[in-house]
């Protein structure tokens, strides 16, 4: 089959690992892909997870890397001119999976959209009311007045043949266009993992692992750095050059407070990420509703116990509310989770382990897989 999938694999991300573990599944099955994007695959990349993939360019309005450059909230107005007709590439392929929704296509073409949340400018619906919220809401307001006919790249396509990431993003569908979506949650790496339930002794560290942006919030973990002074603590992820100098705002924050015992790491190997996952005591995830939450089940894959903000789809995750925190209970919960014994925490641990068995990489790729059938 001639197969196409539509998404950018140079950033590294939750979706760029679901399209890596879907071309996977596609050249177990003897089919090479085609990516259809601005920016051509890191030959590195396809190397690495041992995946081949053909490259054929998309052309944007905006260069998706100079959007890439531009103020976070531009970005939003930036995309919304980037809405690509893939009704010319109709009769090149036979079917398409599709990780952009700006990419629009006839509904008589065999295709699935793969949503990671909601379509309408999804971090724009909570906005503050004062004069910080009023770019928010004036960026809002000019998409529905003036680009949302041209441009509907934010829209829901009621003709899209849609799954979502998580049951919380298919709630957010059913509440505003009153449509009940699949749910296929991205594909966990539960292999080559150092774990056995007789090593929470040797684990002493506390771990963020996400992309490092600022809606990720990872100053919240300072602040737990702060309290415990003689614990070991990692702040590590994807770090994209255009998110670079908040990196760098969060290592001056540490410094000011003289946290030692903070290590950073930007960018690190797959090894390195297994590594100190295999340290970690504690994962701490304090990113407010975050869509599904992919680094959480890895950490729970590697034996960590999560601490996560009890929101979104993490709740999913974590089924375990004494593992999830509202900001204003944060460091009480902590403590009452670090005094749990290693018998209690090992409990916990085998829950979770067994629960996350459903978000393995063979049970995505199974249901996505199922598409390409006629």
């Amino acid at each position: 089959m001639r197969v196409a999938i539509v998404y950018r694999l140079d950033t590294p991300g939750g979706v760029q690992s679901c399209v890596i573990s879907l071309i996977r599944g596609l050249n177990r099955n003897g089919i090479v892909p085609d990516i259809l994007w601005d920016v051509e695959p890191k030959s590195s990349l396809l190397q690495g997870e041992g995946i081949q993939a053909n490259y054929r360019r998309l052309r944007f309005l905006a260069p998706s890397r100079l959007i890439d450059r531009i103020p976070y909230t531009l970005r939003y107005l930036a995309w919304i001119t980037n809405v690509i007709d893939g009704d010319r590439l109709r009769g090149n392929y036979d079917f398409f999976y599709i990780f952009y929704n700006g990419f629009l296509l006839g509904s008589d073409v065999p295709h699935v959209r793969y949503m990671p949340g909601p379509p309408l400018l999804p971090q724009l619906q909570n906005f503050s009311r004062g004069l910080r919220g009023m770019p928010y809401r004036t960026l809002r307001w000019s998409y529905r007045i003036f680009w949302k006919r041209i441009f509907p790249a934010y829209e829901f396509h009621r003709n899209g043949n849609y799954v979502t990431i998580s049951q919380f993003t298919a709630a957010m569908f059913k509440e505003t266009y009153g449509v009940d979506l699949p749910v296929i949650s991205p594909p966990i790496d539960l292999g080559g993992r150092r774990f056995t339930f007789d090593d929470l002794p040797q684990r002493d560290t506390l771990t963020f692992f996400s992309r490092i942006v600022d809606y990720k919030r990872p100053e919240v973990v300072l602040e737990l750095a702060g309290t415990y002074r003689k614990l070991r603590f990692v702040i590590m992820g994807g770090v994209t050059p255009h998110r670079r100098p908040y990196f760098e705002v969060l290592q001056r924050h540490a410094s000011e407070m003289n946290l030692e015992n903070v290590i950073f790491l930007d960018n690190p190997s797959n090894q390195r990420v297994k590594d100190e996952l295999a340290r970690t005591r504690f994962y701490i995830f304090p990113a407010y509703n975050e869509h599904f939450g992919m680094t959480t089940a890895e950490a729970i894959a590697s034996g960590a116990i999560p601490f996560v903000h009890d929101s979104g789809g993490q709740r999913e995750i974590v089924c375990d509310p004494r593992l999830r925190f509202q900001d204003a209970e944060f460091h009480e919960k902590f403590a009452a989770l670090k005094e749990l014994s290693d018998a209690e925490l090992n409990e916990v641990r085998k829950k979770l382990f067994d629960h996350i068995q459903e978000y393995s990489e063979e049970v995505y790729l199974m249901k996505m897989l199922a598409y390409l059938k006629p």
